[in-house]
């Protein structure tokens, strides 16, 4: 009698713990589910217009470019470019956690639900709507009182207006000091996209693994930087940690999360988006050189 007495006892506050635990994921889901309704992903447009304009005036801030595998990573599961850790999954939180001013964080949530933009299908920045709900479940906490932007605002402007897009990476080149991205990616890309900036290389797969070398790299560039600057990123899920960790240094810069477009100017079609579509390299880099 005194032993299951003894056990009660000992398992009275495990159960009021995984009590709470429970109703509290329910109540949370609730509470996401009845506000999906409401939320909207910023247009392309839009997006590369606020960017483009807090560029132009030289803010400090940010554009990060959320999905499925910072997501998977999040939870400490392997994306197809980068192994999972629990380094990781706590740098990715802290990255999905920032909440600073002209800091633009985005998510893939382009679908029926959240909203899409013609031209958008499978395969080509549209997801279907679990997919996209699931995302948004997973990181609702992370967007709330903030505007989700367009994680492909600068690719899906490639594909439906090369004169647009034209005008911003003039624009994005002019700003630029630094590339921090992929050490295959050749010299001649690097220089007609971001003129004569410092490369800092990075691995084309699992970046995070030295990203020790590659924050200190970039630190000590950027240390020597006379003025505000354009600090390109293109090394995948990995560059979102190493993102959050400059951001918190307070530079005067602003971190462009590039993404694949550049593989497509490389001639390498890593993507889908890449593989479907007919971009129009020549108008993208008229004058560009």
């Amino acid at each position: 009698m005194r032993f299951k007495k003894s056990i009660k006892r000992k398992l009275r506050p495990i159960l009021k713990k995984l009590s709470y635990k429970y109703f509290y994921r329910d109540f949370k889901e609730l509470i996401i589910l009845e506000n999906m309704d409401n939320i909207r992903i910023q247009t392309t447009f839009n997006t590369l217009n606020e960017l483009e304009n807090c560029i132009k005036l030289n803010q400090r801030g940010a554009y990060l470019r959320f999905g499925d595998g910072d997501i998977y990573l999040l939870n400490k599961k392997h994306d197809s470019y980068q192994n999972a850790n629990e380094f990781l999954a706590k740098e990715m939180l802290e990255a999905f956690q920032i909440n600073d001013k002209y800091v633009f964080k985005s998510l893939a949530i382009h679908s029926e639900k959240f909203g899409y933009e013609d031209g958008m299908f499978d395969g080509n920045h549209k997801n279907n709507q679990v997919l996209s709900i699931s995302l948004l479940k997973s990181t609702y906490m992370f967007f709330i009182g903030q505007k989700i932007y367009s994680p492909v605002a600068l690719h899906f402007t490639a594909t439906q207006n090369p004169i647009r897009t034209n005008s911003f990476l003039k624009m994005l080149k002019s700003k630029t000091k630094l590339f921090i991205g992929n050490k295959e990616l050749n010299k001649s890309v690097i220089k007609m996209l971001f003129g004569n900036s410092i490369h800092i290389k990075t691995p084309s797969k699992n970046a995070y693994d030295d990203i020790k070398r590659i924050y200190t790299e970039s630190k000590f560039e950027i240390e020597k930087f006379d003025g505000f600057a354009v600090v390109v990123v293109a090394m995948g899920c990995s560059g979102r940690p190493l993102m959050k960790r400059l951001l918190l240094n307070k530079f005067n810069i602003f971190l462009f999360d590039f993404g694949s477009l550049i593989d497509g100017f490389d001639g390498v079609n890593s993507r889908t988006w890449l593989k479907v579509n007919s971009i129009d390299y020549n108008k993208l880099t008229e004058n560009l050189t």
